[in-house]
């Protein structure tokens, strides 16, 4: 009987220390396989023709350019931001829109409803694109026609597909 209390007494703590260390293993593979799948996401796919050369309500193109991330002039977190376009536009005003494509659509509802309104701005999300439209004496219904076929190409709504 001493005997096999002795052998208990050794078995104890070997099986604590086995156990540790299939819990260590375990949280390893863990983070290891967060890690794959977090690299695993498809970028956000710019839509065709984002800023065509001419635009519903009279809207002619005058630039269309990409913004570097860290140069984002809006207070959008830079590391959710994929890209950056912007396209300036002119006819009856001037326009300047910022698409910014985002790394999840969560991201761009939650811009959408903290978003501080400014004068001669107004913005939208779309599935994982957050816009930033500002605009110098235009025309009302010039700027909703732009704004429509703006959204149309970004996509449906509630789309949390990427594209």
């Amino acid at each position: 009987r001493l005997r096999a209390r002795l052998l208990t007494a050794r078995e104890g703590p070997s099986l604590v220390s086995e156990s540790k260390l299939m819990t260590s293993a375990l949280k390893v593979l863990a983070m290891g396989a967060c890690i794959v799948l977090a690299g695993c996401r498809t970028p956000v796919a710019m839509p065709p023709n984002l800023f065509p050369a001419s635009a519903a309500g009279g809207w002619r193109l005058a630039v269309a350019r990409e913004i570097p991330v860290s140069e984002a002039p809006d207070p959008v977190p830079r590391n959710e931001i994929e890209w950056l376009k912007e396209g300036v536009y002119e006819g009856p005003g001037k326009i300047a829109a910022r698409v910014y494509a985002l790394s999840s659509a969560t991201v761009g509802l939650g811009l959408s409803q903290r978003w501080r309104p400014s004068a001669d701005t107004v913005f939208f999300n779309r599935g994982h694109f957050f816009v930033v439209i500002k605009w110098q004496a235009a025309e009302r219904q010039a700027l909703e026609s732009f704004i429509r076929e703006l959204q149309g190409r970004l996509g449906p709504p509630d789309s949390l597909e990427r594209s």
